[in-house]
């Protein structure tokens, strides 16, 4: 909490920014939801996606970043699953008579980008595995002993908060997008302020930094 009040403010702003946007987007969701099949189980989608995505960010917050992919995994469901609805709209009935495709099924016929990620979140957090990525925080180097607490390290404290802030902001778009997929306009005021955070996250985060060096 003190790193978050001191040197991360910024970087804790941005993500609580981005969470009242998120709000925000339920409540509009919400205002249409007793009279729209769409915008109810878009806002349904959108609060389920909130909570895991809420989780995952106090588990990052306790320092145990690699722990909250596995809260990442279904956020990232939750995400495409917004997009399967904006495509068509019709395909809320589905979700109402339970007969939804399976995940993997949604992503392929949105031409989801999420896969690659998907496959690692699987592999290394979502599961119980013995891979290097999965387990490797758990040990003391260089004897290897069992390590029973994460201990908290500024520069993996702020990698792992760039990673959220951009996984949260795609999400707010998405919310956004299909909003004004239903009404344009109706989410002008969010898409403005997604598209400011956005601008800000990449210095906050340098984030162009991070996509040179792993180039």
């Amino acid at each position: 909490m003190e790193l978050l009040a001191k040197e991360y403010k910024k970087h804790a702003i941005a993500i609580e920014e981005t969470f009242m946007i998120i709000d925000e987007c339920i409540d509009l969701f919400d205002h249409k939801a007793r009279s729209d099949d769409y915008h109810r189980i878009c806002g349904l989608v959108l609060a389920k996606a909130r909570n895991y995505a809420l989780g995952a960010y106090g588990l990052i917050l306790d320092g145990l970043g690699q722990e909250a992919g596995a809260l990442l995994r279904p956020f990232i469901e939750y995400h495409e699953l917004l997009t399967y609805f904006r495509l068509k709209p019709n395909r809320v009935q589905e979700a109402i008579d339970d007969k939804l495709p399976s995940a993997g099924k949604r992503a392929q016929l949105i031409a989801g980008k999420f896969h690659e990620f998907r496959k690692y979140l699987n592999d290394n957090a979502s599961h119980s595995s013995f891979s290097y990525h999965a387990l490797n925080h758990l040990l003391e180097k260089p004897d290897m002993t069992i390590r029973k607490e994460q201990p908290m390290l500024p520069k993996v404290l702020v990698k792992n908060m760039g990673d959220f802030f951009v996984q949260l902001l795609l999400m707010a778009n998405e919310a956004i997008n299909c909003l004004q997929t239903a009404d344009m306009g109706c989410a002008g005021k969010q898409a403005e302020n997604i598209e400011k955070l956005r601008i800000e996250g990449i210095e906050i985060f340098k984030l162009n930094e991070r996509v040179s060096a792993s180039a």
